[in-house]
């Protein structure tokens, strides 16, 4: 088939750092063009996916950034106003419709990841070609408004995902995937237990440090300060540099390193979680995940098999004592049966083709 792969207007694709759609974008792009398909993969400037079969349509030559990060620059806000993020990716979101009509001969259906949805679902009618849309981020009222209306297929990531609007017009659901083969396997770790991810109130990150302290454990935390307060008053004065390693947002390689040295990804999410790659990254490198089981975890954790399930802080200190009780090889046999690039591209293959 003949895809148009709307990728990002945020990030390049592969990211160079940790930017997990873009991640999954990538794997879509280069998993669908071995299976034989015409990839359009619809991102910034600066991708690069080597396979004959991808396309790049450029569609941001300036990305989201919070400033120029340059001495002696005045950052973009200040040059151009509070709004100028939301106005550049609208401006980006533009240049994806523009192209997509322009295109609309080179293309026989629509995959996006792209977040600003509702726009998109909109175009996707006015060009008169099937659109499956995957669902990264939670459903709202508005959103399921318009999905009905324009009878959206709807690619879910988690079944947990669709509680809040069982009714929508979903096509399937397709779990998020990692390369196994980059994500590696290391049976022998070393003492000390990890948190990666956004830090914010709905991660939860300090339950998961107040674990590792009770427990004596060591711990490293990292990832992108998505509110700064939080981590201001809630974090960093939990950070001692001994017990408690604050490592900052890393590159992808330097994360699977960490993956596969832990001896447990700790998980303590308060929202509805979508998917959580994380925690198929760490389980792929042989970590047991140690998780609260909100939103798609139970999906992906199985309770004494590959990881535990906990309640709370006392529960999640007991089980990091006890972790060394689950088998590595069950974690990485959980991602190459449930969770391969190679399932995540049969998903999405059957579901384009039958619906």
């Amino acid at each position: 088939m003949r895809i148009a792969l709307l990728g990002s207007v945020t990030s390049v694709i592969p990211p160079v750092s940790q930017a997990a759609i873009e991640r999954l974008v990538y794997e879509q792009a280069v998993g669908l063009a071995k299976r034989g398909h015409k990839i359009l993969l619809f991102a910034p400037s600066g991708s690069a996916v080597q396979h004959w079969n991808v396309t790049l349509v450029s569609v941001a030559d300036t990305v989201l950034l919070s400033g120029t990060g340059k001495e002696g620059k005045v950052a973009e806000e200040e040059l151009y106003g509070a709004s100028y993020k939301l106005r550049l990716e609208v401006a980006n979101i533009a240049r994806v419709l523009d192209e997509l009509v322009a295109r609309k001969d080179e293309y026989d259906v629509i995959l996006n990841n792209l977040r600003s949805e509702a726009v998109i679902w909109s175009m996707a009618s006015y060009v008169k070609k099937p659109l499956y849309h995957i669902m990264h981020l939670p459903l709202f009222s508005e959103l399921a408004v318009l999905a009905k209306t324009h009878n959206v297929r709807i690619i879910s990531i988690s079944n947990a995902q669709r509680k809040a609007f069982p009714d929508l017009p979903y096509a399937g659901t397709v779990y998020n995937a990692v390369d196994t083969n980059d994500f590696s396997f290391n049976p022998t770790p070393d003492d000390y237990v990890l948190y990666l991810g956004s830090i914010g109130r709905n991660k939860n990150p300090k339950d998961a440090i107040l674990a590792a302290k009770e427990a004596g454990v060591p711990m490293k935390i990292g990832g992108r300060i998505k509110d700064q307060a939080y981590y201001d008053s809630e974090i960093k004065p939990l950070i001692d540099g001994v017990h408690v390693t604050w490592i900052g947002e890393l590159h992808p390689k330097e994360v699977i390193v960490l993956y596969q040295k832990a001896k447990a990804f700790l998980f303590p999410t308060l929202w509805e979680e979508p998917f959580g790659l994380v925690l198929i990254e760490a389980m792929s490198c042989g970590t047991p995940v140690i998780a609260y089981p909100n939103g798609a975890v139970p999906e992906i954790v199985e309770d004494g098999k590959n990881g535990y399930l906990v309640g709370n802080v006392q529960e999640m200190s007991q089980k990091i004592l006890k972790v060394d009780q689950i088998d590595r090889s069950i974690c990485r046999k959980t991602v190459e049966e449930k969770f391969s690039i190679d399932k995540m591209i049969d998903g999405y293959e059957k579901i384009i083709n039958i619906s």
